[in-house]
């Protein structure tokens, strides 16, 4: 979307990136010791995320791509509800009843 905001590292790829995808973009001086700008814009939970994702993951030894989305979905799930998990979460959201763990993707 137009109003999406793309918050990195500051790596110069993202630059033509976002211009490329016309969403605004926020780059963090990472190497400068910053992790925050204007109060808002952070990196710091993707990489929470993105280390909580891998260390979930090495139990699978890698997944094939077809079935990534699945994968996704089933973590942010896990890490949506931790240890209040149940069975009857899981069958809502296999309904279809819990719409934020499916991952929607624009081609």
């Amino acid at each position: 979307n137009k109003d999406s905001i793309l918050c990195t590292d500051g790596a110069r790829a993202y630059i033509s990136i976002a211009k490329n995808a016309d969403v605004t973009h926020r780059p963090i001086n990472v190497a400068a010791g910053k992790r925050v700008v204007a109060g808002v814009y952070h990196i710091q939970n993707v990489n929470a995320y993105d280390s909580r994702l891998k260390q979930w993951m090495i139990r699978f030894h890698g997944v094939a791509t077809h079935y990534l989305e699945h994968y996704l979905g089933w973590h942010r799930m896990i890490d949506h509800y931790g240890q209040s998990i149940s069975p009857s979460c899981c069958l809502l959201a296999s309904l279809g009843r819990e719409r934020r763990f499916q991952q929607y993707f624009a081609t």
